[in-house]
């Protein structure tokens, strides 16, 4: 099963979970007042990678999340992550293996009823990878009658490779249990720059994903998370 169909049904899956727990906490608390609660860390893993890793049995990394609730509806964000990510186009097959951190802030739009603390998020980060890509081959077009096209496997190594772009997020985050948060999100990345490569185009930077048309990216995330309330 690919990627691509993994994360629509995943996504089915929790956006359905997601919904009947809103429902049934609105229902709940439909009497009560708001009141909001201050000050607490929120530490978390995203679940989306062990779940394809174990379908495709492939080595993908792992994301740490965290954030820092410091107002009302203002969260300080950061996420740690690494990846290792094998590559298989139609002409270029590669291996792009690093880490990556993203630092921003969330802002929660969702009016929680006392007791509550759900989130309707809109997010913004800045993110930086630090990678290196194998390229293990790629074909050449010979567009001639009696040649066939031609495959290279240079095994070229690009190290100390790395990238930055800006990042906007929007997301939820349901309670299930007491502290205990599932969330989901889907993030719009720009490129702002990474290193040029020697006959070899960045196509995939961990953390960014893959490189689209015009510098663009896209991502998502599926994680669990515990919050810990503090007293300042």
């Amino acid at each position: 099963m690919s990627k691509m169909h993994i994360s629509k049904y995943t996504i089915n899956i929790l956006f359905l979970l997601v919904n009947f727990v809103l429902f049934a906490q609105e229902e709940t608390h439909a009497d009560s007042i708001t009141k909001p609660t201050y000050y607490s860390i929120r530490v978390g893993l995203d679940i989306s990678r062990p779940v394809i890793q174990l379908a495709q049995k492939e080595d993908l990394g792992f994301e740490i999340t965290s954030d820092f609730r410091f107002s009302k509806s203002w969260y300080a964000a950061l996420e740690l992550g690494t990846e290792s990510e094998p590559t298989a186009e139609d002409y270029i097959t590669f291996h792009t293996k690093g880490s990556y951190a993203k630092i921003g802030a969330n802002y929660n739009a969702y009016e929680n009823w006392k007791g509550m603390n759900n989130e309707v998020f809109f997010g913004f980060r800045y993110g930086y990878s630090h990678f290196s890509t194998e390229l293990q081959s790629y074909t050449i077009h010979t567009n001639g009658v009696y040649s066939d096209d031609l495959t290279v496997n240079p095994n070229t190594n690009y190290d100390n490779s790395s990238g930055h772009w800006g990042e906007l997020q929007v997301g939820i985050k349901v309670e299930i249990i007491n502290n205990l948060f599932l969330s989901s999100s889907f993030h719009f990345k720009k490129l702002i720059s990474t290193t040029v490569l020697e006959n070899f185009d960045t196509l995939y930077i961990p953390g960014f994903n893959t490189v689209m048309l015009n510098n663009n990216g896209i991502g998502f995330n599926y994680s669990v998370s515990y919050l810990i309330p503090l007293s300042l």
